[in-house]
């Protein structure tokens, strides 16, 4: 069991990774193209990144990371996305209160507040989704429990020639 968590975690990670790529990219495209020093505009940039990144982040965890636990159902697909909603709305707070103090208290460059905000809201909202995403949306069954969504496989009746 602790050798899976563990695994998974770092499965999770690595999907951790990419996801930032996609997330960290967008934000900082998004500031490079449109500079501003507005927290809610911040903010708002900080929704389309993650909005992009969660998409990556559902292809990556259901297939991979959690792919023995994963039966893409609706019901899955509904879970993974109140779980993403969860971590804009935590992850848009954060980002929003951290650059509010930045930008009131510091003269930093706008980029360099914006993803200072980033790496705080990250470390929260990441935590927060790999706890639900493991307990709640991606959870473990136990042994003979059917996964919503899924069919269980029958054998036709046989035949006899007689």
């Amino acid at each position: 069991m602790r050798r899976e968590f563990f695994a998974s975690y770092a499965r999770f990670s690595l999907v951790g990774l990419s996801n930032g790529v996609v997330d960290y990219g967008a934000l900082n495209l998004l500031m490079l193209l449109f500079p501003t020093r507005h927290p809610v505009l911040l903010a708002s940039y900080n929704v389309v990144a993650l909005i992009l990144a969660n998409a990556n982040s559902y292809v990556w965890n259901s297939r991979w990371t959690f792919r023995g636990r994963s039966d893409r159902s609706p019901r899955e697909l509904l879970l993974f996305s109140s779980q993403a909603a969860l971590n804009i709305l935590v992850a848009g707070g954060v980002i929003w209160g951290v650059s509010s103090l930045l930008f009131a208290y510091t003269n930093l460059p706008s980029l360099v507040v914006g993803d200072a905000a980033k790496v705080t809201s990250s470390v929260v909202a990441t935590t927060l989704s790999f706890l639900v995403l493991r307990y709640v949306v991606f959870r473990e069954r136990p042994r003979g429990e059917r996964m919503p969504g899924l069919r269980e496989a029958t054998t036709p009746p046989c035949r006899s020639s007689r």
